[in-house]
């Protein structure tokens, strides 16, 4: 049975690159390109792991992770990508939502698939 994975970042070039990955990979992906429907999402459909990207227009990533956490989702089903500059204090901010994995783009797609299959 294939994972089911929501993608969420703003940068189209990234949505697609991991998508038709994933896709070969045998996984079944979802994409949005803000976090404004984030929630929508996760709460009508059984996510395995969330792809998170932290700056985006309107909701940011850190904002999604806030809301998730008060909706009680899983949070270690959520991977956090990010390529905004961010201080040790956001950093551990994020990680203080005990998410499954931070990294900073550009990973490594090894990394990020032994993540989503641990």
């Amino acid at each position: 049975m294939s994972k089911n994975i929501l993608l969420v970042d703003d940068n189209q070039k990234i949505r697609e690159l991991f998508t038709s990955y994933l896709e070969l990979k045998d996984f079944n992906v979802d994409s949005l390109d803000s976090g404004v429907e984030v929630m929508n999402k996760i709460e009508s459909n059984d996510y395995d792991i969330v792809l998170l990207d932290m700056a985006m227009p309107q909701v940011s990533g850190f904002e999604v992770l806030v809301k998730m956490n008060e909706k009680q989702f899983d949070m270690n089903k959520v991977i956090v990508l990010t390529a905004a500059d961010l201080s040790d204090e956001e950093k551990e901010k994020i990680k203080s939502f005990q998410i499954r994995a931070f990294l900073e783009k550009p990973a490594e797609l090894s990394t990020i698939m032994g993540l989503i299959g641990s």
